[in-house]
Order: C-alpha cells, then structure tokens, then sequence
C-alpha cells in the first residue's frame, strides 16, 4: 500500500514540475577550464586580418620620404610689418 502510494505521487510531481521549472540543485564545476583556442588581442588581431601585398608593384614599393633635405631652412611662418 505504501509503495503504490508513493509510486503514484512521483508519477504525478515529476510531470508537474516540467510546468513549474522546479530544477535539481547542480553541482558547480570547481576549476576553471582553458580556452579551446586562444584569440588574437588588440594589434595582432587588426594586423591578422589586414590585406596582404601580392602585386609586385605593391611588394617592390619603397617607403615614402617624409623628412626633408638638412640644408634646407624652414620659411618663416609670420612676417611682422614694420613702418
């Protein structure tokens, strides 16, 4: 009498708590796992995906000459007028 009583009582809660989200208590991982694949940060990631040089006139291009001969002086910025 008691067996089929509590049989018929979990036959009815177990369904009932599809309804209700009434979850069992789980138990938490205790250690941190590693990442599968570890990604690229910041610059290394920019410079991954960046377009790459296949032409030959873009392999072959020198760098632009940004500073300016040493025997040449700079002009003057402002002139000031004098009477």
């Amino acid at each position: 009498m008691k067996f089929t009583t509590f049989l018929l009582a979990l036959l009815t809660v177990a369904p009932a708590t599809a309804f209700f989200g009434v979850s069992l208590p789980t138990q938490v991982a205790s250690t941190a796992l590693p990442a599968k694949h570890a990604m690229k940060k910041a610059a290394k990631g920019h410079n991954a995906y960046r377009p790459r040089k296949s032409r030959p006139s873009d392999i072959n291009r020198k760098a632009p000459a940004y500073n300016l001969p040493k025997d040449s002086e700079k002009p003057a910025e402002y002139t000031i007028g004098g009477k």
